[in-house]
């Protein structure tokens, strides 16, 4: 099960993590692959000799008929700048592609069900996102179509087209905006599950937290875009809560779950409409969980938070 467009795969200092992603997208065999890589931090002992181990990974294994375009930096740009910027670079000469951290181990079927979804919503400008991962699969694995319609944009293995990359805000501007309108009110039912998502926008904003994932899920919902989400989770997260992860440092167990594969043809939903309640569920296993919301509301409600 070949791959026939580009993948942008983004990498840093995981060694290990980078050669098993790179060997399943050998297995896809892409014709173009873009490598990514961030620069060493100068403060962290031994980074260095890790970015240096990944950068031979790429050289040595990428040994398929294919193009290498490597983009690797010299000095630090962090995560939000350097993914955006990667992602800028990316899109500037691809017209759509697919997008794997060194984290991210898809399902082979993974490549098929982005580059079907990639030529099927190519013109189609409400959609925005093809995401791999989902966690809420107990909840749609047994609906009669391979994918549903969010506003969730989830990046553990994800594609897009540049016409929509183009709608990317990294300052989310707008923002404002959007929430005086009250157009929150319709992603989420649950009026604390609002309020959070408000808030991590504006930290976002802010630059309080170094996230670009929460500035194109928030460009996302201002243009009013859907998100794809396959009926079963094709993409395994193997970084949630090791050393060295990000932003998923405790354990989660759903965010753990298990690649699994994509049947084809694809079967096409018939409503376009996002489920509320697959929609809220969505939140709960992705953002925060019922009971960790209640505590969040109480400490934000005191000013804890």
């Amino acid at each position: 099960m070949g791959c026939n467009v580009p993948v942008l795969f983004l990498t840093f200092n995981r060694p290990e993590h980078t050669r098993v992603a790179l060997n399943r997208i050998r297995e896809a065999r892409p014709p173009r692959i873009y490598v990514h890589c961030d620069g060493p931090r100068a403060h962290i002992p031994g980074e260095e000799e890790k970015v240096a181990a990944v950068k031979a990974i790429i050289a040595k294994e990428v040994d398929w008929d294919c193009t290498l375009i490597p983009l690797f930096r010299t000095k630090n740009m962090g995560l939000r700048e350097g993914v955006f910027n990667a992602l800028n670079w990316f899109f500037e000469q691809e017209p759509m592609g697919i997008v794997l951290e060194d984290d991210c181990v898809p399902d082979l079927s993974f490549f098929r069900f982005c580059e079907d979804l990639l030529e099927y919503y190519k013109d189609d400008k409400q959609v925005m996102h093809i995401g791999g991962s989902n966690l809420a699969e107990s909840a749609t694995k047994h609906l009669g179509s391979s994918y549903l319609f969010s506003r969730f944009s989830f990046v553990w293995g994800w594609a897009c087209w540049s016409r929509a990359w183009q709608k990317m805000s990294i300052d989310l501007d707008g923002l404002d905006a959007y929430e005086q309108s009250g157009a929150v009110k319709s992603f989420v039912e649950d009026s604390k599950a609002q309020a959070y998502m408000l808030d991590k926008f504006h930290v976002t904003q802010d630059r309080k937290n170094n996230s670009w994932a929460y500035a194109w899920f928030f460009s996302i919902l201002k243009c009013n875009g859907l998100c794809i989400v396959p009926n079963v989770n094709l993409v395994q997260n193997t970084g949630v809560g090791l050393p060295g992860a990000t932003h998923t440092k405790g354990k989660n167990e759903k965010a753990m779950l298990p690649a699994r594969s994509m049947s084809f043809p694809l079967v096409h939903p018939t409503n376009r409409e996002p489920a509320p309640g697959i929609e809220q569920l969505n939140f709960y296993v992705s953002q925060k969980s019922r009971f960790r919301l209640w505590i969040w509301y109480f400490l934000k409600g005191i000013g804890l938070r």
